[in-house]
């Protein structure tokens, strides 16, 4: 009885590391290469006016943390800013940001379609932490070595914000 309660309990709250992720390059990508890293997990869209700030901020975060960190860029068309598919958003973000962060395939972040990472994110019934949505593109989700929530930042939040930085290097 009390294995059946403790295996029901591990399937309620399923590991971040239990996910894999679609890369823009067609591969796909167990999480659980990432244990012992912290992960940064951001739904992006290149056609949003805040790219620039975005975008270069995540790269710079990848290139000064990259022994510890693992961004995880989700292009998404959730808020309609991004018309790009695949390749073309995997090309723009290489041209124009030297982009070295993993590119997850384009999917839907926020209700129907949601891809399984962003519904583990966003439910408690499955993360064991917290409920809470995707609001806008950029949203942030800290994810601390044990695979733990280590805080979620708002898309208005620059990823070079000394608040996010610090929150980075907390987990380390």
């Amino acid at each position: 009885m009390i294995k059946i309660l403790i295996a029901s309990l591990l399937l309620l709250n399923a590991s971040i590391y239990s996910f894999t992720v679609h890369t823009t390059h067609g591969d796909t990508i167990p999480l659980s290469n990432y244990q012992h890293k912290t992960m940064l997990i951001v739904n992006i869209a290149t056609g949003n006016e805040n790219r620039v700030g975005q975008l270069a901020g995540l790269q710079q975060l990848q290139q000064q943390f990259a022994d510890s960190l693992i961004v995880i860029a989700f292009p998404s068309n959730s808020f309609n800013n991004e018309s790009r598919d695949d390749a073309e958003i995997q090309q723009f973000c290489k041209q124009q940001y030297g982009a070295s962060f993993l590119l997850a395939s384009k999917g839907v972040v926020d209700s129907t379609g949601i891809q399984p990472v962003y519904n583990w994110l966003t439910k408690k019934t499955e993360n064991g932490v917290m409920d809470g949505r995707v609001t806008g593109d950029f949203q942030k989700f800290l994810i601390d070595p044990n695979g733990n929530f280590a805080g979620v930042f708002s898309g208005s939040v620059l990823p070079t914000d000394s608040m996010l930085v610090a929150a980075i290097k907390d987990t380390f």
